[in-house]
């Protein structure tokens, strides 16, 4: 069948009415796609099903087939095993006696036990979507699929395989041999380059993708849905990304508060001072109505005041203002603004008119905008920020943040300068993002020298396709971290396919990130935990990790969160690091890994015995980061912390992450001397191997092939 064939086939189906294409049409169409059916023939009676039998061989299947008969199993509509034409006769009747039923299929019987399940599924937000997972009548009930945003690569697909809970069944099982993987994931990636090519497709539902004793996967049932198509945008239309338009708002030679407040503790007086405290060198103006003073600075009375060359507004006026303002803008000249003011589409239906209305005014005037509702943005190289929260002076690094929250660049960020020993480079908050998106700033950032990892928090994403664009290419470049909120929804759609009732924004959110590279984050601690970490220390080279405790408790809850949770390993190490640990520890513990380390510790002293069982684990091939849990009390002694940072230092390429059990003043004090000196520490004992978990996660999805 060629591609005219198919064209045909769907439009006959669509013009007839059908809402989908028969099981006999849905078969043909993946075949000739090259996806494996099996053999199969339509019967218009029971005397044709009977023959068509014997052409095929016993044992065979007859299934009853209609237009409207979608889900066999639930009608009794399939008879399995049929080993002679008597069989064939007796079920014909009663599978034609089934309402809805007009003819018969008749197939081979397929042999194998294993099910799997696969298809396509059009999303709100990402278009055409593969899913694959565990098949058979309790698909629905295990729910063990994962998703991806089509087009598929091979490497796409066989990242899907593996993600399965129940990936054993993929290996060889129960006298057949494993799964052919290179056919599996040829599947996978047909069914998205179907959701590509043929917008009238809306769906389709192999179930079960039966897997043959030899390895082989074939589709022994297949339905196609069809509804008036639209084509895909693999890359919405968008404003040409120019570095220029995010420079001007981190990188501004001059600006204007409009809304600046002479009375402290207003957002208006507030954001003059943080400004002033980070050490703004360009020009800095402020408006007001009642003129005068600001913080020893003159106040102009209104925007058309401003002498020429303003380039970025900060316009703290009320929402109601705002749409004015910005137009008095553009007229001066000021093509950057930030958009403080709340109580637009967040807010209630005026609100939504409003901003619709302010949507209208930057598309006229051709003004750049951040917001509205945002919290503002920091960038400590050009020592600026718009924040009009309490701040003072942020401290410089190299981690950047996109939030869509008021709270990060606000309290949160006061934690980062109050509690933590990492700088930023750039933080936005997006607020309403009516102009200045995620996928925009991604791209800035990914060109910005001052930005070595990228975190980012979103409620939504608003150019979906756009966006994984632009993060698959960052991803290649960069660390992308990424905590997704607004996740769940109250149940699953009515749908028809196995695929669409399982699709969920969750899911496919979950495989449309691991396909463009970024790192997804569950915790909100994690925004700062493995930035602090990530700020100082590179990404792990490998999954292996040793740890030095003095509690053997500790190491074996350890081990096993390793193993279960973290997809950590504890390696054994090389004989000449084990015999070294062996040499400093008395005869009667046996070292291997993780250490026991406190019987070394009882023979000669703790700084002695971390020292030098860290020193040799550093040198170990086999492990890859190393975390010492140091006991800190008055009793036992607080060592000197220095030889940490000097094998921090002399083995840069491993990771060395501290955590503690004891005393809180001694863990905080071990802090505040470490991390200044580029060694992370951590209060809690399983927050390290967390982040080691994430950062190796992230250094796989960045070394994914093109």
């Amino acid at each position: 069948m060629g591609e005219t064939d198919i064209v045909e086939i769907i439009r006959e189906a669509l013009s007839g009415g059908q809402t989908a294409l028969s099981e006999s049409e849905a078969k043909q169409f993946c075949a000739s796609l090259g996806i494996p059916v099996c053999r199969g023939v339509m019967a218009a009676d029971v005397a044709a099903a009977v023959t068509a039998a014997i052409k095929l061989g016993f044992p065979v299947v007859l299934k009853a087939i209609g237009k409207d008969l979608f889900h066999k199993t639930e009608v009794r509509g399939i008879a399995l095993n049929l080993n002679g034409e008597e069989e064939v006769r007796q079920e014909g009747c009663r599978l034609l006696g089934i309402p809805e039923s007009e003819a018969l299929l008749v197939q081979e019987m397929v042999k194998g036990d294993r099910e799997l399940v696969c298809g396509l599924v059009r999303d709100a937000q990402f278009g055409p979507c593969v899913m694959f997972g565990l098949g058979g009548v309790l698909t629905e009930v295990l729910q063990d699929v994962v998703f991806r945003v089509a087009p598929l690569t091979l490497w796409d697909a066989r990242e899907m395989v593996k993600e399965i809970q129940h990936g054993k069944i993929l290996e060889p099982f129960r006298g057949e041999v494993a799964v052919d993987l290179d056919v599996l994931s040829r599947v996978l990636v047909t069914l998205g380059e179907i959701g590509v090519k043929y917008q009238e497709v809306q769906s389709v539902d192999i179930n079960p993708l039966k897997i043959q004793p030899d390895g082989q996967p074939v589709a022994v049932d297949a339905l196609v849905t069809l509804g008036a198509g639209k084509p895909t945008v693999l890359g919405e239309l968008k404003k040409t990304f120019r570095r220029n338009d995010l420079a001007r708002f981190f990188e501004p030679e001059s600006v204007a508060v409009i809304g600046a407040s002479a009375m402290s503790g207003k957002a208006g007086y507030v954001v003059v001072k943080n400004i002033l405290a980070n050490g703004y060198a360009g020009k800095l103006y402020l408006v007001n109505p009642k003129g005068g003073e600001i913080l020893g600075m003159s106040v102009h009375s209104s925007i058309a005041n401003l002498p020429d060359g303003v380039e970025q507004a900060i316009i703290m006026t009320p929402a109601k203002d705002t749409v004015q303002v910005v137009r008095d803008c553009a007229v001066r000249g000021i093509k950057y603004v930030v958009l403080a003011a709340g109580g637009f589409s967040e807010v209630d239906k005026a609100g939504e008119e409003l901003q619709e209305e302010l949507v209208r005014t930057i598309t006229e005037t051709g003004v750049r905008a951040i917001g509205p509702n945002t919290s503002g943005h920091i960038s400590t190289p050009h020592h600026y920020t718009s924040g009009f929260f309490p701040l003072d002076r942020i401290p410089q690094g190299n981690i950047s943040y996109v939030t869509q929250t008021g709270n990060f660049a606000t309290h949160t960020m006061r934690y980062i300068t109050t509690g933590e020993y990492f700088g930023v480079a750039r933080v936005i908050g997006l607020g309403n993002k009516i102009d200045i998106d995620e996928s925009e700033v991604l791209e800035y950032y990914a060109e910005d020298k001052e930005t070595k990892a990228i975190f980012m928090y979103l409620e939504d994403i608003r150019r979906p396709r756009r966006f994984l664009e632009v993060a698959d290419e960052v991803t290649r470049l960069k660390p992308v971290f990424l905590l997704k909120g607004g996740n769940t929804r109250e149940g699953s759609r009515a749908a028809v396919t196995h695929t669409a009732a399982l699709a969920s924004d969750e899911r496919i959110m979950d495989g449309a990130l691991i396909q463009a590279g970024v790192t997804r984050l569950y915790d909100y601690s994690h925004l700062f935990l493995v930035a602090k970490a990530l700020a100082v220390m590179p990404l792990p080279r490998g999954s292996g990790v040793s740890f030095l405790a003095p509690s053997g408790a500790m190491l074996v809850v350890l081990t096993d969160m390793c193993y279960q949770r973290w997809g950590l390993e504890v390696p054994d190490l090389e004989e000449g690091t084990r015999r070294r640990l062996q040499e400093i520890s008395p005869p009667y513990i046996r070292m291997r890994n993780p250490v026991d380390i406190w019987p070394s510790v009882l023979v000669h002293d703790i700084e002695y015995s971390y020292r030098e069982a860290i020193e040799v684990l550093m040198r170990d091939i086999n492990i890859d980061a190393i975390v010492p849990v140091l006991m800190l009390t008055d009793d036992v002694g607080v060592p000197p912390l220095d030889f940490l940072v000097e094998l921090a230092k002399k083995y840069p390429e491993k990771l060395l992450y501290v955590t503690f059990s004891g005393e809180k003043k001694h863990m905080e004090a071990a802090k505040s001397f470490l991390e200044p000196k580029g060694v992370p520490t951590f209060p809690l004992i399983e927050e390290p191997f967390e982040v080691i978990s994430i950062l190796n996660r992230c250094r796989q999805v960045m070394a994914r092939p093109r």
